[in-house]
C-alpha cells in the first residue's frame, strides 16, 4: 500500500508550468501552443493550468514578467560579482549580449509576442503593462547603478530604459536572423557603445580616479 500523494506546492506548480510553457512556445510558437500540451509537459492536468492562469494570454504575461525580472536580478548579481567599477559598462554589455545568445528560444518568443501584440488588442492589453513595468524596473536599476558608480546619465533615465529595451529586442531579432555576423562579440560592442554614449563620469568621481591613479609629489 502507498500513502497519500504529497500535494505539490503552488510555487513549484507555477515554476513547472513556466518551464513547460517556454519549451512548448519555443517548439510550436505562441499561436500554435495549446494549454493541454503545456500541462502535459509540466506533468499536470489542464485543470492545474487554469487554476493558476485564467488563459494562455495570462500565462504568457506572467511568464514574461517572471523571466525578465529573473534575468535582470541575475545580471545585476553577475556584474557585482566581477567587482570592476571601472569596467562596469562593459560587464553589463557582456551580460546582456550573452543573454541574447544563450537564450535564443526565449528571444524568438519575445519577438513573436511583440509582433502579435501589434495586431491583437487582447494580447496587447496584457503585454503592454508588463513591458511598462519592466521598463520602470530597468530605469530604477540604471538610476541606482549610476549613483553607485559615480556616473551621470545624460538622457532621461526613462528614455534610456526604453531605448535599451528596444535595442535588446532588435538585436535579438538580428542575431536570430544572422548569428554568424551578429555574434556575441558584436552584440557586446553595440551595447557597450550605447552605454558609453549616455553615461559620463561626474567631475568628482573623475577627479578621485585621477588622483588615485597619479602618484602624489613629495612635499619639498
Amino acid at each position: 500500500m502507498t500513502g497519500p500523494v504529497a500535494r505539490v506546492p503552488r510555487e513549484e506548480v507555477r515554476r513547472r508550468l513556466f518551464d513547460a510553457a517556454v519549451s512548448v512556445f519555443a517548439e510550436r510558437g505562441y499561436a500554435g501552443a495549446r494549454m493541454d500540451e503545456i500541462a502535459r509537459v509540466a506533468g499536470f492536468t489542464k485543470g492545474a493550468v487554469y487554476s493558476n492562469f485564467s488563459s494562455k494570454h495570462a500565462l504568457l504575461a506572467e511568464l514574461i514578467e517572471d523571466k525578465a525580472r529573473t534575468q535582470l536580478v541575475v545580471g545585476n548579481v553577475e556584474v557585482r560579482a566581477q567587482n570592476r567599477p571601472h569596467a562596469a559598462l562593459e560587464d553589463i554589455a557582456e551580460v546582456w549580449a550573452r543573454g541574447i545568445v544563450e537564450q535564443e528560444a526565449w528571444t524568438r518568443l519575445l519577438t513573436e509576442i511583440a509582433q502579435l501584440a501589434a495586431r491583437d488588442p487582447e494580447v496587447r492589453e496584457l503585454y503592454a503593462p508588463v513591458r511598462r513595468g519592466l521598463r520602470t524596473e530597468l530605469a530604477d536599476t540604471l538610476r541606482a547603478a549610476a549613483e553607485e558608480l559615480g556616473i551621470e546619465i545624460t538622457v532621461p533615465v526613462e528614455q534610456l530604459a526604453l531605448t535599451l529595451q528596444a535595442l535588446r529586442l532588435g538585436l535579438a531579432l538580428e542575431h536570430g536572423t544572422d548569428p554568424d555576423r551578429v555574434d556575441r562579440a558584436t552584440l557586446t560592442a553595440v551595447f557597450t557603445a550605447t552605454l558609453r554614449g549616455v553615461f559620463r563620469h561626474t567631475s568628482s568621481a573623475a577627479d578621485l580616479r585621477t588622483e588615485s591613479a597619479t602618484p602624489r609629489e613629495e612635499s619639498e
